[in-house]
């Protein structure tokens, strides 16, 4: 009877892990992936600024006179696209966070960029990588533990059997 109970309390344990993985881990990782690669297309963005900051510069150095610049304006997420003429093309708006955009110098937009670059490859990329990496493996690790717990009921199912062979004779 006791041989009873401990199968299906193995059972039990095996749906449990199973469902833990499923709806609490699984998740969990697709949460921290997305993160980490948002982090990754910020970067990408901002290294964009950066190289068409470069471009700026160069222009700025070769004519001494404000003079108007043509460009393209991503309208949305770089799917839709419009001409643009900018003026002052000394100053432009850059985004810094939680949808704020802040009036800056070339110089310092460039100065800006730079350091936003460093705080997502360095802290920010760090912490959303070590997530990612630490949910994986606790699904690793629970992946281990639910074949254990499938050798253990494959083997007192065999005893099962064999006992009842046993009873037969």
């Amino acid at each position: 009877m006791d041989q009873q109970y401990e199968e299906i309390d193995v059972r039990t344990k095996i749906d449990e892990y199973s469902s833990f993985i499923n709806t609490t881990l699984r998740p969990q990782l697709e949460s921290a992936v997305k993160a980490r690669e948002d982090v990754e297309r910020d970067i990408k963005e901002y290294e964009s600024l950066q190289s068409k900051l470069c471009k700026m510069t160069r222009k700025k150095s070769e004519s001494a006179e404000k003079v108007p610049m043509e460009t393209l304006a991503d309208l949305g997420h770089e799917l839709v696209y419009s001409n643009a003429v900018v003026d002052d093309p000394g100053r432009i708006y850059v985004h810094v966070g939680m949808g704020f955009h802040v009036e800056m110098t070339i110089e310092e937009a460039d100065a800006f960029v730079k350091k936003r670059i460093k705080y997502l490859e360095n802290e920010l990329m760090e912490h959303k990588t070590h997530r990612a990496t630490t949910i994986a493996v606790h699904i690793e690790e629970t992946l281990l533990v639910l074949q254990e717990l499938g050798k253990e009921a494959s083997m007192e199912q065999r005893e099962n059997s064999d006992d009842s062979d046993d009873d037969d004779r």
